[in-house]
């Protein structure tokens, strides 16, 4: 949760057994300062390479096509709004407006769905950019609170609007690096 700084992990059980409250844990990660080459009007943050091979993201004319389960408003994001940076922290879809989350169908974001946030940018810190794309994954959970609601970690940006969100109710963290539950449904199926 970028609020706190904190890095969520994702032990398999067997792992969790062996481990105790104060142990170390280092943490190699991949990505820092990935570049899509191939479409340079999307920047890339905090996204591992692997994530994005098992996304089912896909460049079609020169545009990013990329799975998310929900289509967020910029003019409904708060805390976060005007942070001179996305590479930490994060940025609140506001739920206190039940219109609101009725129409944008809010009301059943989870933990690690990939999200479009259409009219902003995050290019050089989160702002509101007509026509504008970002996609992030949910990092913690709802508030009633006006302001707050659940976190936006971003992943993918453009201020030229080059990504094209597609709804799959599939585009989730969990399912798409079989992480947690998913991982025992993967395993079971086997």
């Amino acid at each position: 949760h970028g609020g706190v700084e904190h890095v969520i992990l994702d032990f398999p059980k067997s792992t969790l057994k062996k481990l105790c409250i104060g142990d170390r844990v280092q943490i190699v990660a991949n990505g820092a300062g990935l570049e899509l080459t191939n479409c340079p009007a999307v920047r890339v943050m905090s996204c591992d390479p692997r994530l994005l091979n098992r996304w089912g993201v896909r460049l079609v004319s020169g545009r990013l096509r990329v799975p998310v389960t929900h289509r967020v408003p910029a003019g409904i994001m708060g805390s976060g709004l005007g942070s001179p940076t996305c590479h930490k922290g994060d940025y609140d879809i506001q739920m206190f407006d039940d219109e609101i989350v009725a129409k944008h169908g809010l009301a059943s974001l989870r933990f690690g769905d990939l999200v479009a946030i259409t009219d902003a940018d995050h290019s050089f810190g989160r702002r509101y950019l007509s026509g504008a794309v970002s996609i992030g994954v949910i990092v913690h959970s709802r508030s009633d609170v006006s302001g707050h609601g659940p976190g936006v970690a971003t992943l993918l940006t453009s201020a030229e609007g080059a990504i094209d969100p597609v709804i799959d109710n599939n585009a989730n963290l969990g399912k798409v690096l079989k992480l947690g539950r998913w991982r025992r449904k993967a395993r079971s199926r086997a």
